[in-house]
């Protein structure tokens, strides 16, 4: 008698934690049906966003499409003036002569060092500190000797190196420009000429101060 009592007790502790398991599932794909049927997407973020993105955090479209990788066209579509004095862009590594150096890193994908809801850093981009040393190992080991025992999270870190464009800071720059003085003779700012369209304040429409066109 003892022993089916402890039997049927098993089997009934069982099942509460089956049935327990069963609604817990239930309750949470409910819960992420209505989040989703809300368009409170904010809920699936992986970690925290980037300065420089936070303004698209709760449009998921702007960067994603369905679940997909975001890609190069993606990144492009706000960042492509940015990307026309690219230092480290297609034209130089579809070169042949770095194909080893790509191997290591695959740097024609945005994604390969930008990586959103990572936060590594504390910048505008989730970068990580010693990035450079995938490629430039040998800089801070002795290959320049004004680099030698510098510290290796320090490239860019330190405000010194600027991986997609580091003009001011090559030495093509600097011979071109060597003896020219720290600023201009007179300090001057580009004029602007603004030409209005409007001879008058248009009048107030509070339907197209709110998304959608309605209060």
């Amino acid at each position: 008698m003892a022993k089916t009592q402890r039997s049927l007790f098993r089997v009934s502790t069982f099942f509460n934690v089956r049935n327990t398991v069963i609604a817990l599932c239930l309750l949470l794909m409910g819960w992420l049906g209505a989040a989703f049927a809300l368009d409170h997407k904010t809920l699936f973020l992986p970690g925290v966003t980037s300065n420089g993105h936070i303004l698209f955090e709760a449009s998921c479209a702007s960067c994603h499409e369905g679940f997909k990788p975001v890609s190069n066209e993606t990144c492009l579509r706000c960042h492509q003036a940015e990307m026309a004095t690219d230092a480290h862009g297609p034209k130089k590594f579809n070169d042949l002569r770095w194909a080893a150096e790509l191997e290591k890193l695959e740097v024609l994908t945005c994604t390969t060092c930008h990586n959103e809801h990572v936060h590594i850093f504390d910048r505008s981009v989730h970068l990580k500190p010693d990035l450079c040393m995938i490629c430039h190992e040998g800089i801070v080991e002795g290959d320049l000797a004004s680099h030698t025992d510098f510290s290796p999270d320090g490239c860019w870190t330190a405000g010194c190196h600027n991986f997609h464009d580091h003009r001011a800071i090559s030495t093509g720059f600097l011979r071109q420009n060597l003896g020219q003085p720290d600023m201009l003779p007179k300090p001057t700012l580009p004029e602007r000429v603004l030409t209005p369209k409007l001879s008058a304040p248009p009048p107030p429409d509070l339907g197209e101060e709110f998304i959608g066109g309605s209060v």
